[in-house]
């Protein structure tokens, strides 16, 4: 994967990144119109455009989870935007309740570029996962579904792990294309309590 500079946050930045995740689904929760990050308070890294997920849990039970593949704003306004999205528009779960905020982690996750590999079939995609523990996303026609690296927690074999990828696209667990386009990627993550 080619290094950049957003793939070198420090624990620093990826603690800064935690607090706007805070302040973005607090803002929904007081009154007046919620603020962006204020960039002046922020170093050239976070600035940079970077792509992110952010992922919420309550319970450590999933309770959204939306970001971008491609880097189009300054980190520090997508990690905001996400972490916004994910509480309250992700249209899997239920917005989070004020109630819920006690039991809440918030976890972002850096992508770095992510890289097309060359995979002409089902089972080299299995060979190649089976030592490269990394996010993966497939794409066929218009349908695409992405795993993050940390879905290796619960899904350890790759075999299972590209099932559930391809349920999740919307497609059959035994599907496979030629077509089917393979790109992988990793993640620099922090994860911590709401409060």
């Amino acid at each position: 994967m080619s290094a950049t500079s957003y793939q070198t946050l420090n624990k620093g930045e990826l603690t800064q990144l935690l607090d706007i995740a805070r302040e973005a689904i607090r803002g929904h929760f007081s009154s007046g119109l919620p603020k962006s990050p204020e960039y002046s308070l922020y170093g050239r890294k976070l600035l940079a455009p970077a792509a992110c997920f952010v992922t919420l849990e309550v319970s450590g039970q999933l309770q959204g989870c939306l970001g971008s593949t491609a880097a189009h704003s300054p980190l520090v306004l997508e990690v905001h935007n996400k972490a916004r999205a994910s509480a309250y528009q992700d249209r899997r779960f239920m917005p989070l309740t004020e109630e819920q905020l006690s039991q809440l982690t918030i976890e972002i996750s850096v992508l770095t570029t992510p890289k097309v590999q060359e995979i002409d079939s089902e089972q080299a995609l299995i060979d190649f996962l089976s030592v490269n523990k990394v996010g993966v996303i497939l794409t066929d026609n218009h349908q695409q579904a992405l795993f993050l690296p940390q879905v290796w927690k619960k899904l350890k074999s790759p075999t299972n792990f590209i099932k559930q990828l391809k349920v999740k696209a919307g497609w059959n667990a035994n599907y496979w294309s030629s077509n089917i386009k393979v790109k992988t990627f990793d993640v620099t993550s922090i994860k911590g309590k709401f409060y």
